[in-house]
């Protein structure tokens, strides 16, 4: 029998981060594939800000983003009736675009998910405390007080063996069987449209020229396409969108595609060919006592804005620490509560995001179709790729977090929007630490809790009491090691942030009464035990 504290089924990007968050804090994992390898068909495309600051953590942040596009791929979407003819509308896509921003140490990637995969596993593969099962599937799973227990089966040999596992995460997918498992249901909308998504090498430098973007939509006459540059030289994705759920032929998606391409003669070598049918929602629950729900299995977007993997992503990463804390016995166990209380209104509000610019875009590719003004369709569709406030501004709510007494930074635009702030339940602001823009405040967090402490800060009344706590709880204390020029942090404020880098509280100096530390530091941390 096979004991291991986390078993994840799935080696998707979720399952893969999953164990490496895991992985971070000391803990073995045990993955199950019934593939036989990584899957060949990429479905999302896009790593936003966030999820590169963990790639950071993880360090492959260079690798992932030497797999993405360029700048010149992801400044603009773009739409046309095809590749070559004049362009009806183009809409800057600034949350893609692959350029340094003030607001984080890393740039977005505009990649696939099976290159994210491959840097995922190879890292995944280089740690010892994590076990990772091809061609092996998960029967039986049965849940007790104390464990999951489960037979895995190799689907080649059919040799069985038995696991007891102190938690299970299902990253399975939108078709998830773990799901069935804890009795959760997908409360989903399907759309009134269906795709098949093909991906092809072929040439097209010639019919795109100038007019390069991250996403570039056809209006034909036998509808409407997306062409997805893959790697910016041949290969590509073309998303076919039909009103029917019934297969086309090799020969009609050939012909709709050179049909969109603009050139009858075009080359295009198929290497395959999915089929989906748009169907954005959220489950019922994220988790049933020991069993949990990652990723698509418990959450699934549109593609429209690239939000379905990086909701997934900050999911394992909310949840990984809390584990691992329970695992170790430095955490009550009702932290896992907050899981689903933390992640499910962050889901909602991305899944939404996708659901209104799709609905909005109707407009924009009516108004091609038939030759109309496209500035009410283009205005609908302005946020498809700017966005910064939802995945920067979000803030967390649940008993991790102290209540924040001050209202936002006030902005025009809630979805596109963002201004840094030191706010409670949001992500810690990125700064630079070093004038060399070497290292960022980003690269305090992973496995335990930081108090950051301002310049002016008397260190000794912070640093007796971490001293104390780091006996039974993993926290540090660091300094800015300079004035912040941006004024989102001050000298004379503390700031107390969790490992996945959301604030947990903030507070002047000034304002704690003295021998009075310890009470306002522990109010919010999950400790089994409040005495050191």
């Amino acid at each position: 029998m096979i004991s291991i504290p986390v078993c994840i089924i799935g080696c998707g990007p979720i399952g893969l981060s999953c164990a490496l968050l895991l992985a971070q804090h000391g803990i073995k994992t045990l993955i199950l594939e019934r593939r036989s390898e990584l899957n060949p068909h990429p479905r999302s495309r896009f790593v936003d800000v966030n999820t590169m600051e963990m790639m950071r953590s993880f360090g492959i942040e260079k690798e992932v983003e030497q797999t993405g596009l360029g700048p010149d791929w992801t400044a603009f979407n773009r739409w046309s009736v095809s590749l070559l003819n004049r362009e009806c509308t183009s809409i800057a896509s600034p949350s893609f675009h692959t350029v340094p921003n003030a607001v984080s140490p890393c740039l977005p990637v505009m990649t696939c998910q099976d290159y994210v995969e491959v840097e995922l596993l190879k890292l995944v593969r280089q740690k010892e405390i994590i076990d990772c099962r091809f061609e092996t599937e998960a029967l039986n799973i049965k849940q007790g007080d104390e464990e999951v227990t489960l037979t895995i089966r190799n689907v080649k040999s059919g040799e069985e063996e038995l696991v007891e596992a102190a938690y299970l995460i299902g990253a399975d997918g939108p078709h998830s069987k773990t799901r069935d498992i804890i009795g959760s249901e997908l409360e989903k909308k399907p759309m009134a449209m269906y795709s098949q998504d093909v991906i092809f090498q072929a040439d097209l430098s010639s019919q795109v020229g100038e007019r390069k973007g991250g996403l570039l939509y056809c209006a034909t006459p036998q509808g409407v396409l997306a062409f997805q540059p893959l790697d910016g030289v041949r290969r590509w994705r073309c998303q076919i969108f039909k009103p029917h759920e019934n297969d086309l032929s090799k020969a009609e998606i050939l012909s709709r595609i050179r049909l969109a391409v603009g050139d009858e003669n075009v080359e295009i070598d198929i290497t395959s060919i999915g089929h989906w049918q748009p169907t954005p929602g959220c489950t019922t629950k994220f988790r049933e006592g020991r069993i949990f729900l990652a990723g698509d299995a418990a959450h699934v977007s549109l593609p429209t804005g690239g939000m379905g993997n990086n909701i997934g992503f900050a999911g394992a990463r909310n949840l990984a620490w809390k584990l691992a804390y329970v695992l170790r016995g430095q955490a009550k166990v009702d932290i896992l509560d907050t899981y689903e209380e933390e992640m499910k209104p962050a889901a909602l509000k991305r899944i939404a995001h996708g659901v209104d610019t799709t609905e909005g875009m109707r407009g924009l590719i009516g108004a091609i179709l038939t030759g109309e003004d496209t500035s009410e369709g283009k205005m609908a569709t302005r946020r498809y790729a700017d966005y910064d406030n939802i995945i920067l501004g979000h803030e967390i709510l649940s008993d991790l977090v102290a209540p924040e007494s001050k209202d936002p930074p006030s902005v025009e635009d809630a979805v596109s929007d963002f201004i840094p702030a030191v706010r409670n339940g949001r992500r810690v602001p990125h700064i630079w630490l070093d004038d060399e823009k070497q290292k960022s405040v980003h690269d305090w967090f992973s496995d335990r809790y930081v108090l950051i402490t301002g310049r002016s800060v008397i260190i000794e009344r912070w640093q007796d009491c971490v001293d104390k706590l780091e006996k039974i709880f993993p926290i540090a204390l660091r300094i800015l090691p300079k004035t912040d020029d941006s004024g989102v942090y001050m000298d004379d404020e503390l700031v107390l942030v969790r490992p996945d880098g959301a604030i947990v509280d903030h507070w002047r100096a000034q304002d704690i009464e003295a021998n009075a530390e310890w009470e306002r530091l522990i109010k919010f941390l999950p400790m089994k035990n409040s005495a050191a």
